[in-house]
């Protein structure tokens, strides 16, 4: 299952160090297409949802963002039943993750704007995608907002 996790002061070292895997504690707050989204959504294309789910982890990430801030979200992947079932306060692709895990890093998607222009915005925010292996320049183009 694809998850979609904002950043956290814990990610940080293995973005940077380039490692293959998160670790992700248990009970952490992540958003994926769960089969029972799906089911919600009879038709939708697979693609859409996942797009919506990750608009959802972004805005998520914006609300404990600075103005000033770019947010970044890690795409990364574990089995189905790593995941717990929905939250209610995580909207309809809000998950937690049943227990302390390992998850394979897929890719990094780093906001253009910063967390004041996204708010002036009212469309979903542009993504930067940065492949698993470029970790250290999505880091570096989301402090770069930060720094200026």
């Amino acid at each position: 299952m694809r998850l979609y996790l904002p950043l956290t002061p814990q990610d940080r070292p293995a973005i940077q160090d380039a490692r293959a895997n998160v670790d992700l504690e248990e009970g952490r707050a992540a958003w994926a297409v769960t089969s029972e989204a799906s089911a919600d959504r009879p038709g939708e294309d697979e693609e859409d949802l996942e797009y919506e789910a990750l608009q959802d982890a972004v805005h998520v990430a914006f609300t404990g963002a600075r103005s000033t801030e770019r947010v970044l979200v890690i795409a990364a992947d574990v089995p189905d039943g790593a995941v717990l079932p929905a939250t209610e306060d995580g909207g309809a692709f809000g998950i937690r993750l049943r227990e302390l895990r390992s998850a394979r890093i897929a890719s990094f998607h780093v906001t253009e704007q910063t967390a004041e222009a996204a708010d002036a915005d009212d469309t979903d925010p542009a993504l930067l995608w940065f492949d698993a292996g470029e970790g250290s320049e999505a880091l570096e183009f989301l402090d770069a907002a930060a720094g200026a």
